[in-house]
């Protein structure tokens, strides 16, 4: 298993991807040509296996400056391995690398993704009702770039 940053040419093969990944749930997946821009002009690492792409995250830059982390997956038969959690630890570092704020966001009823989000530095919580849909309600997690130890 090999983690990367990705490139340009692989904006194809992340777009079908995230809409193999999010086939089963009610989100609706990125096309390509969003992906086109994210792989030149955000913060994208992927997991490979082989000449495979079967994980993603990525982090986008907003007109404040900071970074919206936007999603991370992992292909089906690969989850349970750790690789969401290494590609989020080399997108934190790029970020912090970068003195860059980035935040997210999270059901509040998604407990466990809360608290992981914490340990990992997102300590800012602001609750939005109506976030995404009156009924969607949010949590903003923020977390400003750490020093390296």
């Amino acid at each position: 298993m090999k983690i990367r940053r990705a490139l340009p040419a692989d904006f194809s093969e992340l777009a079908a991807l995230d809409r193999e990944v999010w086939q089963d749930f009610e989100f609706i997946p990125d096309g390509e040509h969003v992906w086109r821009l994210w792989t030149e002009h955000a913060v994208v690492s992927c997991a490979e296996m082989g000449s495979r792409i079967v994980g993603a995250i990525l982090a986008f830059p907003c007109a404040n400056g900071s970074y919206c982390v936007h999603k991370v997956f992992v292909k089906a038969e690969f989850r349970g391995k750790g690789l969401g959690s290494q590609l989020f630890e080399l997108l934190l570092t790029d970020l912090d690398k970068e003195n860059l704020v980035c935040f997210l966001t999270v059901d509040p009823a998604n407990k466990a993704a809360t608290t992981l989000y914490e340990k990992w530095g997102f300590t800012e919580r602001k609750f939005v009702k109506g976030y995404y849909r009156s009924d969607e309600d949010r949590y903003v997690l923020s977390r400003p770039p750490l020093k390296p130890v």
